[in-house]
C-alpha cells in the first residue's frame, strides 16, 4: 500500500472491527493486539460502570480493577466458552472486585493487629505484650515471614506475591498458612 504525505492511514483492519464477540475473543487468544484493543474499547466503559457500582471507592481503585479485568481476560481468552463476552467480562470483574475487597479486609485486620501492638507499647509496662507481634514475626523463617507480610500486611494478590518471590502459588499459600499458624500460636496468650 502506498501512501501520500498527509494521507491518513487506517491503523485497524476494518475486518477486525466487524468481528463479533466470539471472533474478537478468539483473536485475543492468539495474541492479536488489535483485537485486544478493540475488546477493551468495546467493553471498558460498561465494565467500569459495573465495577464502580460494586465497589464504592475512589476512581483509582475502580480503574485498577478494570485494568486487571482486561489483563485477566486476555490471559484467559483461550478458555472462553463462546457465551456473551460482556457477561464473561462481568464475571471476571466481579471476581477481581470481591477478591480485592477480601484482601483489603485481611490487610486492615493485620494493620489493626500491628496498631494494637503499637498501642500496647504506649500503654503497658509488660514488654512481652508490647513486642509480641514484631517478635513473633521476627521468629518466622524468612520465607514464611516474607510470604505473610506480602499477603496479609501489604495485601498483595497471591499470584503477584508468588511471582515476586519466584515460587509457585501453591508454595506461597502453604508458607502463608504455616506463618499464620505460627503467629496464632505465638500470640495466643499475648493479644
Amino acid at each position: 500500500m502506498t501512501t501520500r504525505r498527509g494521507q491518513l492511514v487506517a491503523l485497524r483492519p476494518p475486518a477486525a472491527e466487524a468481528l463479533g464477540d466470539v471472533g474478537l475473543v478468539a483473536a485475543c487468544a492468539t495474541g492479536d493486539r488489535v483485537a485486544c484493543g478493540l475488546l477493551f474499547e468495546r467493553y471498558a466503559d460498561v465494565v467500569c460502570r459495573f465495577v464502580a457500582h460494586l465497589r464504592a471507592s475512589d476512581d483509582a481503585d475502580v480503574d485498577d480493577v478494570v485494568q486487571a479485568t482486561f489483563v485477566a481476560a486476555f490471559a484467559a481468552a483461550g478458555r472462553f466458552q463462546g457465551q456473551s463476552a460482556r457477561s464473561w467480562l462481568f464475571g471476571i470483574a466481579a471476581h477481581l472486585t470481591f477478591d480485592r475487597a477480601r484482601r483489603e479486609v485481611r490487610r486492615k485486620r493485620a494493620l489493626a493487629a500491628l496498631a494494637m501492638v503499637d498501642d500496647a507499647r504506649a500503654t503497658t509496662s509488660d514488654p512481652l505484650l508490647a513486642q509480641a507481634l514484631p517478635r513473633a514475626l521476627a521468629t518466622l523463617p524468612p520465607p514464611l515471614r516474607t510470604a505473610v507480610v506480602l499477603v496479609d500486611v501489604l495485601g498483595e494478590r497471591g499470584a503477584d506475591a508468588a511471582r515476586a518471590l519466584g515460587v509457585p502459588e501453591g508454595t506461597l499459600w502453604r508458607r502463608v498458612s504455616e506463618a499464620r499458624a505460627a503467629l496464632r500460636l505465638a500470640l495466643g496468650g499475648a493479644l
